[in-house]
């Protein structure tokens, strides 16, 4: 009796069995991302980025394994084609929080306006129990990136937020940000953002951006907040956010602000960027409440601060200064602030200071012919470009320059010539004689195959307040300058040629793209550190450079492929704009030099957060070579539209000494 029960137990464990060994294992869920690119087909789906391969690329938005998902839909924010939008658009629902977020990201880098629905139905649906989530954060920014007026309204009047719901609010800040860069804000906005900036109960990255905002506003955002932004700015510790609460209260236009500017930047504790905001600010103001200030940084002690001093006057400068100006400029100044100060006596000296204007120009010969420092000699020959009546040096003093960052400046000076509303008061025979000397340099210019002449003499054309264009018997000149040009080292003067073209054909210009030429040398890339860290050593000290490997796996192996070459050595920084950048990397000192193959844009989801961020220049999307920057501040408009290649991790302090014409000296990989 007993055994009846226990067998019938037997055969039921027996049975299940047989079932059970008939059903295939549950497949495995997988829910982790890892960016690892050893990994074959993740690097394959690197590969399909470059090469921008979007059938590719789109087959591996369903893979089974998130890190393809991930892999894939992020390389659609470097890609960025509008055909697979809708599929994007689904991963929005993926079962992965990362994979969700660079959904997000990529529609906001492709910029179609009909996925904000697709995007404002996702949020607040996943994540619930945990409302700093990056997800939300992504989708924020990305209504910021394509969102309506509607949408706008809405993002600016979110309540609820506790200042602890950082990524929240972090992504409402950016969404702002990015609503304001392309032109849009509403006065709830602007408020949310003072609220923002106002506060120290939010982080540091959120007021930061917030001050951003600020620097873009327009005069009328800012006209019912004049007190609170002056109270702001002088309790703010900050400098990154007291730069830009600078250019803010400049806005303003109010008397009030204009003295606190004042008693800060006389304020012998305050710092260089500080005090080059200020002085931006100046702008706004009435030149008669500003000018004895200005006038006097024009001697401070940092360069970029007394050239900025000079750049004021240049911008904003009367005629019955220039006396004074002229007896500052005999001083002992940088070059970098004397010529500044030259080109503001040429452009504003009245016709009847006949000798100031002689003496003047005179003077900026001199300097020309003794001067060694090219760049030294270009900032004089600009400074020749104010005087109409100076074509002859600028021509022989310049275009017959030997070194091509002087040719280069020549023309740029004629350009500035060229726009000048005196030359139609000349009188017909000067004009006549005025315009053949004109024409003549251009068909030289264009005739040279010289990339820099080419570029700047489209420049002159298209600047010019005079019609060229019935000077030409025909444009054959225009379609022969193409074929001299290199692609696709050229390709930035190569559009700009095009574009003038059809301009002037009355036809649609379609810009050349160039092909992909340049695959990402993938040994090369295994033979790098997990962390590559390289020094770049120049005249003013050394620094050191963290490359984002994975992140932008192309720039960091094209830029490690050039330090082996000893390319950058002996280049100089072509480019210093206070507040922003310092510029390096290219061949010919002008800003147009590179070598003959373009690398890809890559637009991971890194930002221009801070100083000393490191991205490569390009002249459009996916012309990127050899050039690359610094940032000297915060930088948030070049994100998604710069490569971020890296960042500099020591000697940060030499990166604010760089000056224009300053040198590299060595650049080792030390990992």
């Amino acid at each position: 009796m007993r055994l009846i029960p226990k067998l019938s137990f037997l055969m039921s464990i027996a049975i299940l069995l047989t079932v059970f060994s008939c059903v295939p294992p549950k497949k495995e869920v997988l829910t982790d991302v890892k960016i690892d690119l050893t990994d074959s087909v993740y690097r394959r789906i690197i590969d399909f980025q470059d090469q921008r391969l979007t059938d590719s690329l789109k087959q591996y938005f369903y893979a089974d394994n998130p890190t393809y998902r991930y892999a894939s839909v992020l390389a659609m924010a470097s890609v960025q084609d509008n055909s697979v939008s809708a599929q994007i658009a689904e991963r929005l629902h993926d079962d992965v929080s990362v994979v969700r977020e660079v959904a997000a990201y990529a529609l906001g880098q492709i910029g179609n306006m009909d996925y904000q629905d697709s995007l404002i139905s996702v949020f607040g649906k996943y994540d619930t129990l945990n409302p700093n989530n990056h997800f939300n954060e992504n989708i924020l920014e990305a209504i910021g990136k394509i969102g309506d007026d509607n949408y706008l309204k809405s993002l600016a009047t979110i309540k609820g937020y506790r200042p602890t719901d950082t990524l929240l609010i972090l992504g409402q800040t950016k969404g702002l940000y990015r609503y304001i860069t392309r032109g849009k804000s509403v006065p709830e906005g602007t408020e949310k953002i003072i609220d923002l900036v106002d506060s120290k109960m939010y982080s540091k990255e959120i007021r930061v951006l917030a001050s951003y905002y600020l620097v873009r506003a327009k005069k009328d955002d800012l006209k019912n907040y004049v007190f609170r932004l002056n109270k702001m700015f002088e309790k703010e510790q900050n400098p990154v956010i007291k730069m830009n609460l600078a250019i803010a209260l400049g806005k303003t236009q109010n008397k009030e602000s204009l003295k606190v500017l004042k008693e800060v930047l006389e304020n012998e504790n305050t710092g260089n960027s500080v005090k080059i905001n200020i002085l931006k600010a100046f702008g706004n103001f009435e030149y008669i409440d500003v000018a004895e200030t200005v006038i006097k940084f024009l001697e401070d002690k940092n360069n970029k601060v007394a050239f900025t001093a000079a750049d004021y006057l240049y911008n904003f400068g009367e005629p019955n200064d220039v006396v004074i100006y002229r007896k500052t400029a005999k001083k002992n100044l940088p070059w970098i602030v004397k010529s500044k100060l030259y080109a503001t006596i040429l452009k504003f000296v009245p016709r009847y200071f006949s000798k100031t204007k002689s003496a003047s120009v005179w003077d900026v010969k001199k300097k020309i012919s003794i001067s060694e420092n090219p760049f030294e000699k270009a900032a004089y020959i600009r400074a020749l470009g104010e005087d109409i009546e100076s074509f002859k040096p600028v021509y022989e003093l310049g275009y017959k320059a030997p070194e091509v960052l002087v040719r280069t400046a020549s023309m740029e000076a004629l350009a500035i010539m060229v726009g000048k509303p005196e030359i139609l008061k000349l009188s017909k025979w000067k004009i006549k004689k005025f315009k053949e000397n004109i024409k003549k340099i251009i068909l030289e210019a264009f005739d040279s195959g010289d990339v820099g002449l080419i570029a700047t003499a489209v420049e002159l054309l298209n600047n010019s307040v005079i019609d060229f264009k019935p000077e030409f018997e025909d444009l054959d000149f225009i379609s022969e300058s193409k074929k001299k040009l290199v692609l696709p080292k050229d390709i930035e003067a190569y559009n700009a040629i095009g574009k003038l073209e059809n301009k002037w054909l009355n036809k649609t210009f379609k810009p050349y793209k160039i092909k992909y030429n340049n695959p990402i040398d993938w040994n090369l890339f295994d033979k790098l550190g997990t962390k590559p860290i390289v020094s770049i050593s120049t005249n003013k000290g050394k620094f050191t450079v963290e490359l984002y490997k994975n992140e932008s796996p192309g720039s960091v192996v094209n830029f490690v492929k050039l330090i082996q070459d000893k390319f950058f050595e002996g280049k100089k920084f072509h480019r210093v704009v206070p507040n922003f950048v310092i510029q390096t990397g290219g061949t010919r000192g002008d800003g147009y030099g590179s070598l003959n193959y373009t690398i890809r844009s890559e637009f991971a989801r890194l930002n221009y957060n801070s100083s000393g961020i490191v991205g490569m220049a390009s002249a459009g999307k996916d012309t990127e070579s050899t050039q690359w920057f610094v940032t000297l501040a915060p930088a948030p408009h070049l994100d998604g539209r710069y490569t971020v290649f890296g960042k500099v991790v020591d000697g940060i302090k030499v990166i604010d000494k760089i000056e224009i014409g300053d040198i590299i000296e060595e650049v080792e990989i030390l990992k």
